[in-house]
Order: C-alpha cells, then sequence, then structure tokens
C-alpha cells in the first residue's frame, strides 16, 4: 500500500509541473504581443520627436512627461529600451540630440527605480550604462543615485551599477563604488570586477591613478581585480608592479598578478626577481615559478633561456609546460636544445618536442 501512494505521489507532482509548464509557456506567448504593441507605440512616439528635432525644434514637455508617467513601469521601461538601442545604434538623424534632452527624465526615473526591488534597480543600472551621456564630470547627480544603488545586497545591482559607473561617471565616483562593494556581504569575483573596470569609457590613467593610491584599503580580492585591470591597460606601473613584486609580506595572488605584468610589460630590473622565481624549487611554491617561466617568453638572452631549459627538469608538469611554450617564443632550434633532446630525462624531452613540432605544424598551416 505505502509503494502504491508513493506512486501516486509521484504521479500527482509530474502532472502538476507538466501543467506548470503549459501555463507558463501560454503566459510567455501572450506577453510577447503586448510586448511588440508597447514597442511600435513607443517608436512612434519617440520618430516624431526625432522628426522635430531634425527640423530645429525641441521635443515636447508633454512628451518629457509622459515618459516620467509610464517609464516608471518596468515592463514600459524594456518596451522604451529596444526603441533607444535602434535608435543609437543607426545613429538615426536626431537620435544624439533625443538622448540630450531625455537626460533629466532618466534623472529623476533613477529615484524612483531607487526604491524599488533590488531586480528593477538592477535592470534600470543596466538602462543607465547604456543611454546615460559619456561626460565623467565629478558633479553628476546620477553618480550619487549609483551609489545608493550599490548599497544593495543583490549581485546583479551591485554589477550593473558599477558598470553604469564605468559607463559615464567620474573616476572618484567609480574608486567610491568599489569601496561600496567592497564592504558589502555579497560576493562579487574579481574576474567581474576586472571585466566591469575595463569597461571605463573615459582615460583609463585618470582612473588608475586613484586606484592605485587607495589600493591597500581594499580587500584582497578588490586588490586583485584592480592589478588586474591595470595590467590590462597601462604599462606604466613598472616601478610600482616592481616594488609589489620583491614584497615578500603581499598577498600570494597579488604578487603573481605583479609577475604577469611584468610578462606583459618586459621591465630589465624586474628579470632577476623573474629568475629567482623560475628556479623556484619548493613544490608548495610551484605557482610562482609557473608564472615566472611564462613571463621569461618576452625577455631575451642567454641566461634566460638556460633557466627555461634548467625548468624542463622540473617535476611539475605545468612548469615544464611553460618552460618549452617560453623556449618556443625565444624560437630556439633543436640545435639549441640539443642536450635536452639527447638527455635522459624523458619528460623534459617530451615536452620540448612537443612544444617545438606543434610550433612547426602551426607555422606550415597545420
Amino acid at each position: 500500500m505505502g509503494v502504491e501512494v508513493m506512486i501516486y505521489l509521484y504521479g500527482a507532482v509530474c502532472a502538476s509541473m507538466i501543467v506548470f509548464n503549459i501555463v507558463y509557456a501560454v503566459l510567455i506567448r501572450g506577453s510577447e504581443p503586448r510586448l511588440a504593441k508597447r514597442q511600435q507605440r513607443f517608436l512612434r512616439l519617440v520618430s516624431a520627436q526625432t522628426d522635430r528635432l531634425s527640423r530645429g525644434e525641441p521635443v515636447e514637455r508633454r512628451h518629457l512627461d509622459l515618459l516620467q508617467r509610464e517609464l516608471r513601469r518596468v515592463r514600459n521601461l524594456a518596451a522604451f529600451e529596444p526603441v533607444l538601442r535602434a535608435l543609437t545604434a543607426e545613429d538615426a538623424p536626431g537620435g544624439r540630440a533625443y538622448l540630450e534632452e531625455i537626460q533629466p527624465t532618466v534623472l529623476h526615473l533613477s529615484l524612483v527605480y531607487l526604491h524599488r526591488d533590488s531586480e528593477q534597480t538592477a535592470y534600470f543600472s543596466y538602462f543607465l550604462s547604456h543611454y546615460m551621456l559619456h561626460r565623467h564630470l565629478p558633479v553628476h547627480s546620477v553618480q550619487e543615485v549609483l551609489l545608493e544603488y550599490m548599497g544593495k545586497e543583490n549581485l546583479y545591482c551591485r554589477v550593473n551599477a558599477l558598470q553604469a559607473l564605468c559607463s559615464f561617471g567620474s573616476p572618484e565616483h567609480v574608486v567610491e563604488g568599489l569601496r561600496i562593494q567592497d564592504r558589502g556581504s555579497v560576493f562579487v569575483h574579481d574576474k567581474i570586477l576586472t571585466e566591469t573596470l575595463l569597461g571605463y569609457t573615459g582615460n583609463h590613467e585618470t582612473l588608475i591613478d586613484p586606484l592605485w593610491k587607495e589600493l591597500h584599503s581594499f580587500s584582497e580580492r578588490t586588490q586583485l581585480a584592480v592589478l588586474n585591470y591595470i595590467r590590462f591597460s597601462s604599462g606604466a606601473y613598472r616601478r610600482e608592479m616592481l616594488s609589489l613584486l620583491r614584497d615578500a609580506s603581499a598577498a600570494k595572488e597579488l604578487r603573481l598578478s605583479a609577475v604577469r605584468y611584468f610578462g606583459r610589460y618586459p621591465y630589465d630590473p624586474a628579470l632577476e626577481p623573474l629568475l629567482a622565481f623560475a628556479s623556484e624549487s619548493d613544490p608548495l611554491r610551484w605557482e610562482y615559478a609557473t608564472v615566472s617561466v611564462s613571463s621569461l617568453a618576452r625577455y631575451p638572452g642567454e641566461r634566460v633561456v638556460a633557466a627555461l631549459k634548467e625548468a624542463l627538469h622540473s617535476p611539475n608538469w605545468y612548469i615544464r609546460y611553460a618552460a618549452a611554450s617560453s623556449l618556443e617564443a625565444h624560437n630556439v632550434g633543436y640545435e639549441d636544445v640539443a642536450d635536452i633532446v639527447t638527455g635522459s630525462d624523458r619528460y623534459a624531452r617530451e615536452m620540448l618536442l612537443y612544444r617545438l613540432e606543434t610550433h612547426t605544424l602551426h607555422r606550415k598551416g597545420g
């Protein structure tokens, strides 16, 4: 009897899931025509205003009032956004001027969405990142509102708000936004932070300078994101990165980021620390050796080649692979590594031959 009850319950659950999926699909399909109708309506309204702008006339006040009233509903905002996207993507006549005209309306709406639930605020942050004009001014009311958005304990809200700040905000507000998310309890991965900072539309040097000055006020995770951002954006911080590289008290991931920096931007004073890391024999510090060996691909000289050949004898597969790849980047020939090829270390020989043969195949188009 108990088995039969379990079967009936299982069947009821399956039937409920089927009914739910059917109802959900019907609701979704029913909402699509309504969304399309709202989009067409906004397209007509916006087209009428861009026609006015092309004739040298301003946007009508009643149009701005209508936007303030209707875009309070997120479903209307979702219908309005594709219209703006097409207007800006096609560089339509009056498109830029229309965006200029609706900026005060967007500011008003930012205050409205501040008091909505986090999902709606996150969506409006996305809207701001695309349709607020890129000014990067220290004094800009929307930036202050975005900092309040950053205070919400919601991942998407924080990420979208930071993206919006990077889109049009001043360096000071971006730094403050980073500080707010750093103090929060919502975890934002360092790679997401780095990618968001790379989306900054202003001059990267003007953002990097205050970030570096405030670096030690951030948590290790945010520091790593900032260091990786600097690595992808500027080669002007070699001296500062060298200081970090030599700081034995610094966290491992931060020092590794500095090692990677010198793999992207060669710096003669960094060669000695890189060679020292490359010869690291402690198996617990294999990451230092691996990353340093990879970075040595950009440094010429017999000492470098000798260090890379020595690293081929490491018991760690990753170090051997990095060493073989760096030797390949140095364009060494078989005669340069004859001692490895004819030597007794089978693992070093196989790794090196694999990389050299792969390089030859690529060069021949294989």
